[in-house]
């Protein structure tokens, strides 16, 4: 190994040095938070009821666009969460510390945060904005004119329910 490829306690660099390995580490890091954290599968499926709902009715570009960064929020703050309740409990080595606890409550209400966004904005997009017979009706025709459609959430919540790794981490 070259040297300054080690810190000096003798662990190996998280650096890369070219663009593939790094794209490599931000996918697994995704597969990883999927696989082992139920929440995320919530949202992810969430977010393809989201979808469907979005094609059933017809969102606008603007609503669509204000759809997808919404998605992108919550799956963004459940992540984050996810590395901030990981890298506390590397840190105290699964010990208890008032700080660590605010730490991780902290990160999770970024996560109800985003999640409670959410909330308003399907009811904004779906219910408010179309009326709650108008949105019914739409996913309705969608489901029975193109089913193929229903595959996307009954696909998400297979893989939530069954995807996931309940066995240790490390």
């Amino acid at each position: 190994m070259k040297p300054g490829r080690r810190t000096s306690d003798g662990h190996e660099r998280f650096r890369h040095h070219t663009v593939l390995p790094r794209f490599s580490d931000a996918f697994r890091g995704i597969y990883v938070a999927y696989r082992e954290e139920p929440n995320l599968r919530f949202h992810t499926f969430a977010a393809s009821c989201a979808v469907v709902a979005a094609v059933a009715v017809g969102l606008a570009p603007w609503e669509t666009a204000y759809l997808a960064a919404t998605v992108v929020a919550v799956l963004f703050a459940e992540m984050v969460n996810t590395a901030v309740e990981r890298t506390v409990d590397y840190a105290t080595g699964g010990e208890r510390h008032p700080l660590a606890g605010q730490a991780k409550e902290v990160a999770a209400g970024a996560v109800l945060v985003a999640a409670l966004h959410a909330v308003f904005a399907a009811a904004f997009l779906f219910l408010y904005s179309r009326g709650i017979p108008e949105t019914v009706t739409a996913l309705w025709d969608l489901a029975l004119n193109r089913p193929w459609w229903v595959l996307l959430p009954l696909v998400a919540g297979a893989l939530g329910l069954f995807g996931g790794d309940s066995g240790p981490r490390g």
